[in-house]
């Protein structure tokens, strides 16, 4: 199966990703001067990323043990990068 198949084939799964990522992101954006806001916020779309992940892969009946702790290391990842750049800001 070609990827292109692949991504037809879940399109819809897709575009409800980029949907989370781009409001987390929009809304992160949105507030600028408030540190704490934005970390909750990236923590937010974290936990829905991770969420959306694991929801997607019970639909399609291929999860496993190895994907939940993907979905977790890549959700803590980039809460981690945003905290350090954040870092000045927080007052931490």
């Amino acid at each position: 199966m070609t990827i292109f198949k692949e991504v037809r084939k879940h399109v819809v799964y897709y575009a409800s990703l980029f949907a989370i990522l781009s409001f987390g992101f929009f809304l992160a954006s949105i507030d600028a001067s408030d540190k704490r806001l934005q970390m909750a916020i990236t923590v937010m779309t974290a936990f829905f990323y991770v969420s959306w992940g694991i929801l997607h892969h019970l639909v399609n009946h291929d999860l496993t043990l190895k994907i939940v702790v993907e979905y977790i290391l890549i959700g803590s990842l980039g809460i981690t990068i945003v905290l350090f750049l954040l870092k000045g800001g927080l007052g931490i």
